[in-house]
């Protein structure tokens, strides 16, 4: 996975489902009634499937000999209800407020599926590839603090930046999907019938406050093992 993350800022692992690893990641299992964010200990079901299967092992991969915590003290559950016919226009990141002083930022985005989004236009996540290296290009250009205003939207600046055509996330339950914090993302429609279901993790290596700076405007900081492999292909 570290030879494709550099390009595309993401991916998920379809060949090793976490339902084929002891962990079932159902709604019932898990915990989870409605959408929203709760802190990790009132959801230990959920916390299993993370830190008890091959999901978090994949992730500590891409920034050995880093390790990984939880950020911002909570697992997020996200529900895309039908019907819903928006469609994104752009990308944001996360954390990004104006009233903030600075971003709350992460290394990495986690999820792990709890229904099918295998067709398009199931609910799924839009990413938008390579996108965490033009926001990358941003911050350099501009400062860490520059997308605060906006709300994480850089479509929003003054001069927005060119991202490339946006990619709905093809998944089924059990796929675990991994983010860098900087790929640009939103939320697509859902004209199926069902109510679309994940739950994410934002997790952080250990230190990563005292250089949160420098991961905004050097994007693989804390990803080793992706810069290995950028050296090792050119």
């Amino acid at each position: 996975m570290a030879q494709r993350f550099p390009r595309s800022g993401g991916g998920h692992d379809p060949e090793r489902r976490l339902g084929d690893c002891g962990v079932r990641p159902a709604a019932p299992l898990l915990g989870l009634v409605g959408g929203g964010a709760r802190p990790p200990g009132t959801l230990p079901a959920s916390d299993a499937a993370l830190w008890d299967s091959p999901a978090i092992g994949l992730a500590e991969a891409l920034v050995a000999p880093r390790t990984l915590n939880h950020d911002l003290h909570h697992i997020q559950v996200v529900l895309n209800i039908p019907p819903s016919a928006d469609r994104p226009g752009a990308p944001h990141i996360d954390g990004h407020r104006p009233e903030q002083a600075r971003p709350d930022s992460f290394t990495m985005l986690a999820g792990i599926y709890l229904v099918d989004e295998s067709a398009p236009d199931s609910g799924n996540l839009w990413v938008w590839p390579g996108s965490h290296l033009v926001h990358e290009r941003v911050f350099r250009e501009q400062g860490p603090a520059a997308l605060l205003a906006a709300s994480g939207h850089a479509c929003f600046l003054a001069a927005p930046p060119r991202y490339g055509e946006p990619v709905q996330v093809l998944a089924r339950r059990g796929d675990l999907l991994l983010a860098h914090f900087l790929l640009g993302h939103n939320i697509g429609p859902n004209t199926s019938s069902r109510t679309r279901r994940i739950v994410y993790y934002r997790l952080t290596c250990p230190g990563h406050a005292s250089r949160w700076a420098d991961t905004f405007t050097s994007a693989f900081t804390e990803y080793a093992p992706v810069r290995h492999a950028l050296g090792a292909t050119g």
